[in-house]
This record gives C-alpha cells, sequence and structure tokens, in this order.
C-alpha cells in the first residue's frame, strides 16, 4: 500500500520508561499505542482514524502546504510538468507545484476506500498474528520505540532522516531527536567494527554522554535512547576510530516546529504466551499532524523475535 507518491521515494529498563506525570506523551508514543489497541480489541475504525487517509480535503491540503520536509517536498516538484518561471526560487516552485500537485495527490488517497485499507492493511496483521497463535487480549506491550536504522556509506554513518526547509540546517548529517520518545538504533552488518558514539563535543570520546543511553559506545547491539528536559539541545555523533564519520545531533521538544517533519518508523514490541514470547510490527513513516501523529505506509508484522535489547518479559 503506497500511500501516495510523494511519500513513496517502549516492561522497559527503568531509564527509558516514560513518567507521565513529567512529561506530555509524544504524539509518535500515542500513535503506537492506538495502533497496538486498535488491534488487541480489533478495532478498524481506531486504526484507520490514525492514517493519513483519514485526512479530510481541508485538513490533507493544509497538512501537505505547511510540511516542513524537504525531501517531500522536493519529490513534489519533479512531479510538476509544466516549466517553472526562469530563476524560480525553490519556495517559488513548491508553492506553483502544490497548486496544481494536492487535487491530485488527495484523489490518490481516495482511490484506498476503508475497505481497502482494511483488507490489505488491518486484516493481514490480524491473521498473521493468528498463524503464531497469538491471542491478542493477554499480549503484553513492551516498548514503543523510533526506529533509527544506522548504515555505513562512503566512510560515514547513515541513518535515515528526511532534511529541513532551512538551507542553514539542511544537512543530511544532522540528526534530529525529540526528548520523551524511546528511540532504538540497530546497526548494520556495513559498521561492523565501526563504533557509534554519542557525545557532548565531537570526535572526543572522552566526553561521551551516557544519560539516558543505553549502550552508547559499546560497538555491539542495538543503542537506546530517551532524553529530556534535562539533555543538551546539542550532541554529537561520530566514530572514534575515523574523524569525520558524523555530525551534530539537535535535541528538540515535540512540539518546537523550528525542525524538519520528519517520516519516522515507530517499532511496537509486544509479549505473548507461557513462557513468553516476543513479536513486532512496524508503523513505517508516521508524520506529525495538526491532530497528531498519522502513518502513510502499510504496517507490518515482522513476526517473533528475539527479546530486544533494553527489554523484559512481564512477570
Amino acid at each position: 500500500m503506497h500511500v501516495i507518491s510523494i511519500f513513496l521515494t517502549i516492561p522497559i529498563l527503568l531509564l527509558f520508561i516514560p513518567n507521565p506525570g513529567m512529561a506530555q506523551l509524544h504524539p509518535m508514543e500515542s500513535l503506537g499505542r492506538e495502533i497496538f489497541d486498535s488491534y488487541r480489541a480489533s478495532q478498524f475504525s481506531k486504526f484507520y482514524n490514525r492514517s493519513i487517509f483519514s485526512l479530510n480535503e481541508n485538513s490533507f491540503k493544509s497538512f501537505l502546504f505547511q510540511i516542513r520536509n524537504k525531501s517531500l517536498r522536493d519529490n513534489l516538484i519533479q512531479l510538476h510538468k509544466q516549466n517553472f518561471p526562469p530563476n524560480a526560487t525553490f519556495n517559488e516552485k513548491w508553492e506553483l507545484a502544490f497548486k496544481h500537485q494536492w487535487r491530485q495527490q488527495l484523489r490518490h488517497l481516495a482511490a484506498y476506500t476503508p475497505s481497502k485499507i482494511r483488507n490489505e492493511s488491518f486484516t493481514p496483521i490480524l491473521k498473521e498474528a493468528r498463524e503464531y497463535g497469538v491471542q491478542w487480549e493477554t499480549t503484553k506491550l513492551l516498548a514503543i520505540e523510533a526506529l533509527l536504522p544506522i548504515s555505513w556509506q562512503n566512510g560515514r554513518f547513515k541513518i535515515k532522516g528526511d532534511l529541513d526547509l532551512d538551507a542553514n540546517t539542511s544537512n543530511p548529517r544532522i540528526l534530529y531527536i525529540d526528548r520523551n520518545l524511546n528511540y532504538r538504533l540497530t546497526l548494520d552488518k556495513l559498521t561492523y567494527s565501526k563504533t557509534f558514539m554519542i557525545g557532548t563535543e565531537s570526535e572526543d570520546s572522552e566526553k561521551s554522554y551516557k544519560k539516558g543511553i543505553l549502550g552508547n559506545g559499546s560497538g555491539q547491539a542495538d543503542i537506546l535512547l530517551r532524553f529530556d528536559t534535562n539533555t543538551p539541545s546539542e550532541l554529537f555523533y561520530f566514530c572514534p576510530d575515523q574523524k569525520g564519520a558524523g555530525g551534530p545531533i539537535i535535541v528538540k521538544d515535540f512540539d518546537d516546529l523550528n525542525k524538519p517533519n520528519q517520516r519516522t518508523d515507530i517499532l511496537l514490541t509486544f509479549a505473548y504466551d507461557q513462557p513468553a514470547r516476543a513479536f513486532q510490527i512496524i508503523i513505517k513513516d508516521a508524520l506529525l499532524s495538526a491532530g497528531g501523529a498519522v502513518f502513510t505506509e502499510r504496517p507490518k508484522f515482522l513476526g517473533e523475535v528475539s527479546l530486544p535489547r533494553g527489554l523484559s518479559f512481564p512477570d
């Protein structure tokens, strides 16, 4: 289920347990809970209402026009078939492309009826879970995490992210992290022997930052992050054995709009059975809208997995 053409292209250790009395629930965490609950209760309407397909015409138009994401705007500009005026700026190109393309994108969304979404995105996960014997009413949600795969390319770490509109901050090396959201950084085989470290200063392993991080600089397994109001607004990721491999980390509150609206993959890990087994669902390419986070791609059931680092089964 590809939604529209422009969108193609966490019991946890105490360190990572959010305290509802201390911080507002992050929209991405809210999205993850509602999607999990929709499967648990077999309630399709709750699932559908957190998808991009549920946006009405005015909501979608406003969402698309105001989205702060250069990658998505570039895609829409490329779809514009007419010639742009000579010397047109990026913003001028965007306004013209939006004017001519937004209805077409909305029509593309409308082709996915609730019935089709139920049959292609909701029911299959229930069916796959049944094949493992999962009885949803006795499942336990273990974690809701933003998933950040890390690879190695051209002598540096490569991390999924979308560019900002601001030319001064539109740097593919910048990693944006929200406070009060769990992140799981997974390093692929290309990063073998390349230690991933986060610190308060670039390229200085003596200044590694440990608060809210599990596995920083360990060189093995996943790295878990959960930053809070006390986390510095700027950190750095780097490889202590190779200069120039990292970049800045900008830490923001989720309601700080001075950052790109990034497509975020949300990983749900839940437990079922006795003895307990772990299972996962991934919610692809979630974005923030005026009404909260919405997903734009078909969630996928990942099946049974080994218990991920930092998580534990309920007693």
